[in-house]
């Protein structure tokens, strides 16, 4: 199941339910396969999470349009004070007013209205990310032959795009938008019903099968005719292997999606190899107690220290001498300080004690592990409350 937007946490249990979902993606190699109908009508997929939170401006927005009797972007930028500054608060950047295209046919281009708000209180999270101070709120309008009409396309902390894409027969053009909730984004796609925008999926509703991430691109693709597909790059959240969202750790991946007729589904990912890959599949596959897989990612007689090693030998090895990598352990990647190069240490975390590892990789191009050392701290126990 989805979290609900902004109520997202990162919780080791949270990490080991997706540790293990992904894991399987990547030892089983799975694929998705959608049929799509072009012949029926699609209506929209359930893409809702919760109830929606009001929009405070749309009620105003509607308004203005609705007060703008002719198809003139210039008339309707004026009525919509586009351009101007806030009086009440200057410091904030002028709203805007950008044309989407002819999306409906009837000749006037539609627009996409950006409107900022003040600054909003936030957690302790958000308020850490650097330049992330305003909501914007994105409207459609869509000339409906006698006035505008206004439309929410949501709402976002952050830098967002919209942009038109094809979803083919029956739906056709559609809007896409993508919002950046650092350090991911999430796309969404509307469709034009009676000159408004109707959300048709949400890629952070509940039953979505999108997975962000971190420092992610979105990118729609057209295909002529065929529906447009997305693609989604960045770099991948391991869940066993912890790392810092907005550091150097980790892996990229590149996941392409189809859209199925109601949702956008992923087809295939694409993982680029380094020596965090090889960490994450290493603990992924010890965690699944899949031994085979973890000795296959070893140069065996460099890491076992041993002159006729085996997967049996190893079993052992690893069950005497780090069981934690076989239970439901969650470590976490360690930055490197600034301007030292990396030495791909990860740590752990038990009481009484904390583990650091260290690896050593090959270098013949395959990144195998050639060795994995593991020194200890002990943690002294927090003194117990005392009694009133």
């Amino acid at each position: 199941m989805k979290t609900p937007r902004h109520l997202r946490c990162s919780s080791s249990m949270l990490r080991l339910c997706f540790g293990w979902t992904f894991a399987l993606t990547l030892l089983l190699s799975a694929s998705f396969v959608c049929a799509q109908d072009q012949d029926e009508d699609v209506p929209p997929a359930d893409v809702s999470s919760g109830e929606p939170e009001p929009d405070p401006l749309l009620d105003q927005v509607v308004a203005l349009a609705a007060g703008v009797t002719r198809p003139d972007i210039a008339v309707l930028s004026q009525a919509l004070h586009v351009g101007e500054k806030v009086e009440d608060d200057p410091s904030l950047p002028p709203k805007t007013l950008a044309p989407l295209g002819d999306l409906d046919g009837d000749g006037v281009p539609e627009m996409v209205l950006s409107w900022p708000l003040p600054a909003i209180e936030r957690d302790a999270a958000s308020a850490a990310i650097p330049g992330q101070h305003l909501l914007w709120s994105f409207y459609l309008l869509s000339w409906n032959r006698t006035s505008w009409k206004a439309s929410s396309l949501g709402s976002a902390i952050g830098e967002s795009t919209v942009r038109a894409i094809n979803l083919a027969r029956p739906l056709g053009r559609a809007i896409a938008v993508v919002t950046s909730e650092s350090p991911s984004v999430y796309p969404s796609v509307f469709q034009i019903k009676d000159h408004a925008a109707v959300l048709l999926w949400d890629s952070q509703a509940d039953q979505s099968r999108y997975e962000p991430l971190l420092q992610g691109h979105v990118e729609f693709q057209s295909h002529g005719s065929a529906s447009a597909e997305m693609i989604v790059s960045g770099r991948a959240d391991p869940g066993l292997l912890e790392i810092d969202p907005n550091g150097r750790r980790g892996f990229n991946a590149r996941a392409v999606y189809h859209w199925d007729g109601q949702a956008y589904m992923p087809v295939s990912t694409v993982f680029s190899p380094n020596q965090d890959y090889t960490l994450y599949r290493f603990i992924s596959a010890l965690h699944l107690h899949d031994f085979r897989s973890a000795y296959a990612l070893i140069v065996p007689g460099q890491f076992l220290a041993a002159a006729a090693p085996t997967v049996d030998s190893f079993r052992e090895f690893i069950r005497d001498t780090w069981p934690e990598f076989v239970g439901d352990s969650v470590f976490r990647a360690r930055e490197a300080p600034a301007g030292s190069p990396e030495d791909y240490a990860f740590e752990l975390s038990v009481p009484g004690k904390h583990y650091l590892y260290r690896p050593t990789f090959s270098t013949d191009g395959k990144l195998l592990l050639t060795g994995l050392t593991r020194t200890t701290e002990v943690v002294a126990a927090e003194p117990e409350p005392k009694e009133p």
